[in-house]
């Protein structure tokens, strides 16, 4: 059950990524799929997906990010609110382009601090 459910975690997060991307590139080139609510939904369901699957990983490992041996869990689910925000001002439309940018550029920031996270099981900012 595990390895189903890590290895579920890990698709939806490179396919979160890559439709990322992909609405990036539409709304920077002017492309019509820009800003189709098909879309939009399709990455917030990944999104959703990718935090319940972590829940599941969570609850099934008896993780708890409220001890100080879970605070590298905590620190990953704030990185993700920060990701997600970063991710939605990134594809605003009504944003400024330079913003935009700084945006989605910090969206990997976030993205690579919450995989040092993963790997490494350390908190930096929650350190007690």
């Amino acid at each position: 059950m595990y390895s189903i459910l890590k290895h579920t975690h890990m698709t939806f997060i490179l396919l979160a990524i890559v439709i990322f991307i992909l609405r990036f590139f539409w709304l920077k080139s002017g492309h019509v799929n820009a800003q189709k609510a098909v879309y939009k939904k399709i990455h917030l369901h990944t999104h959703l997906t990718i935090i319940v699957l972590g829940l599941a990983l969570m609850g099934l490992l008896h993780f708890n990010p409220f001890v100080e041996s879970g605070y590298w869990l905590l620190e990953k689910l704030i990185a993700f609110v920060a990701y997600f925000a970063m991710v939605q001002v990134a594809l605003n439309e009504k944003t400024k382009k330079h913003i935009q940018w700084l945006a989605f550029i910090g969206a990997f920031g976030w993205l690579a601090y919450i995989a040092k996270l993963a790997f490494t099981k350390q908190a930096i900012l929650l350190v007690g």
